[in-house]
């Protein structure tokens, strides 16, 4: 125990970014003296570019699923209650992250250009299956249980593995990982609205499926671990668990991940639902919500490196709490939807990817892929159970057209979310403008 608790012990503090990188990410990083390449070096930065890949193919189309979404509820399966046809994104989803903790493990032993490689491969052939799969519990399986769980591995590793490489500018590496996401699903959204209007559902699949295993096998001999793969002394270390930092963060990840997707997964049914609008409008604020997302997280790298990652964590997620409680549930209207859709995308959008910056300062790098594979289990848990509640409010409560309590419960979460967050600051530190 005293070995676990002195390796868990937190880092000093210090009184400018520079030292704070110096007295944090420099020990670190003396475990990955012996790499070819240095960190911070061009190599690094190919590195990172990869890994935005990567998030864009995986993450990217999770956060475009609301397309397919609105094509099942409105047309496919019409006659289906919402909430059975969420199964399909809310199972994607928790997959995605729940396999997160086996792929940290497995990133221990193999190599991870294998294992990323490998995932790309199967998630292309899960797209390709969901296209001659007829059914909502087929798609479930194959849209969602089988490309969530490969998806994991291309996913987990793009966005740790570049965070072994860079050192001084963390924040920004994060950003420039996770800005593939947002770039990923505006293309993917845009992509699949049009493959479903002119050649149908079934082959959109099957497009996006080849696309998403050429770009992902094609870029994984770049997701290259800078220490090569040693099997630790204990596989299963949950010693982490019970650290009092890990469980400030795994509980707002838990309250604050959970609401993530579900812009994405309703605002695209909302708007046919309530503002009587086309379905292109509903694609197009999923794709709203991406192209913020994507100035969203650059702005959240800088100002982390700039003020900490905690303390951006907090401003952040109380914006994405007033997206959905100031500005979507009050004003029914499609100026409001926009308004909303841009905000939370700059906002709650770039909340995984600050978790995962937060851990990298809290914990090193050395073993942030089974770190953060842990807190993307919590995570996933999360999503499942919020995205069930969610659509089932509105089958139910809303009889599925009354909008008002799935996104009142969302926006509560996110409020519960940053009450985490500022109780875990003033343990980090009392000290208003201190870097955490």
């Amino acid at each position: 125990m005293a070995e676990a608790d002195k390796r868990l012990a937190p880092v000093p503090s210090a009184s400018t970014l520079n030292d704070k990188e110096d007295e944090i990410i420099k020990p670190d990083f003396d475990e990955f003296a012996d790499s070819e390449h240095e960190e911070d070096g061009w190599y690094a930065w190919l590195v990172v570019l990869a890994g935005c890949i990567q998030a864009m193919i995986t993450l990217g189309a999770s956060r475009a699923h609301g397309v397919y979404q609105e094509y099942y509820v409105i047309d496919e399966f019409a006659h289906a209650p919402t909430a059975a046809v969420s199964w399909i994104g809310s199972v994607q989803n928790t997959m995605l992250n729940l396999c997160g903790v086996f792929v940290g493990i497995l990133s221990q032993i193999y190599d991870t250009r294998i294992m990323c490689a490998a995932g790309a491969f199967c998630m292309g052939v899960s797209f390709i299956l969901a296209s001659f799969s007829t059914q909502i519990w087929q798609l479930v399986l194959t849209q969602g249980m089988l490309y969530g769980s490969a998806a994991s591995f291309p996913y987990i590793l793009g966005v740790t593995v570049p965070l072994q490489w860079i050192r001084k500018r963390r924040g920004l590496a994060l950003a420039v990982v996770y800005m593939g996401s947002g770039v990923g699903g505006m293309w993917i959204s845009m992509v699949t609205r049009a493959c479903i209007d002119s050649v149908g559902r079934a082959w959109s699949n099957r497009i996006l499926g080849l696309v998403m295993m050429a770009l992902g096998v094609g870029l994984a001999p770049l997701i290259k671990a800078r220490r090569p793969a040693r099997r630790p002394s204990k596989i299963l270390d949950f010693s982490v668990v019970r650290e009092w930092r890990f469980v400030f963060i795994a509980a707002a990840s838990f309250f604050s991940m959970g609401p993530n997707t579900i812009p994405y997964i309703l605002m695209p049914t909302y708007v046919a639902d309530v503002l009587g609008q086309s379905g292109k409008l509903g694609s197009t604020l999923v794709t709203i919500i991406n192209v913020s997302g994507i100035f969203g997280r650059f702005a959240a790298g800088v100002l982390s490196d700039r003020f900490g990652p905690v303390n951006m964590l907090i401003i952040w997620t109380l914006l994405a709490a007033y997206s959905q409680l100031g500005i979507w549930l009050p004003f029914r209207s499609v100026a409001a939807s926009i308004a909303s859709a841009a905000l939370f995308g700059v906002t709650g959008s770039s909340i995984v990817g600050m978790i995962l910056n937060a851990l990298s300062h809290q914990y090193g790098v050395s073993r942030i892929t089974y770190i953060s594979g842990l807190i993307y289990m919590t995570y996933s848990l999360s999503s499942l159970g919020v995205v069930q509640t969610t659509t089932l409010m509105l089958d139910t409560v809303g009889h599925g057209t009354d909008y008002t309590w799935p996104i009142v419960y969302t926006g509560l979460l996110l409020v519960v979310a940053t009450v985490i967050l500022i109780v875990f600051r003033i343990k980090l530190s009392r000290k208003l403008l201190a870097f955490w």
